[in-house]
């Protein structure tokens, strides 16, 4: 029965990061668009600013993707030692997600 708790908990941490995860990449989007209008229109202080807080999403989003691939780690064993089910982990590479965009 532990286990059982463990694998919904996990599950619903893993589920809740994912959707962090997605808010993440519309925040990204978002602050890369303002970026871009202020590098266009030649605005030097919100250029910084918003580079800043480029950045600092961007970290955090690195960080939640750690956190989600852990979990699914621990879901793919749990189901694996309780159902013998045979769970693979996809996993993207940042590298095509917007992070080597130059900002």
């Amino acid at each position: 029965m532990d286990k059982r708790f463990s694998l919904m908990d996990s599950e619903r941490r893993f589920k809740r990061a994912c959707e962090q995860i997605v808010q993440l990449n519309y925040k990204m989007s978002d602050l890369q668009s303002r970026y871009s209008r202020a590098k266009a229109e030649n605005h030097r202080s919100f250029r910084y600013s918003l580079r800043l807080r480029l950045a600092v999403v961007e970290g955090l989003r690195n960080m939640y993707y750690d956190y989600a691939h852990n979990k699914a780690q621990t879901v793919a064993d749990l189901r694996r030692e309780m159902f013998g089910e045979d769970v693979q982990i996809i996993s993207d590479d940042m590298s095509d997600s917007g992070s080597d965009e130059e900002y």
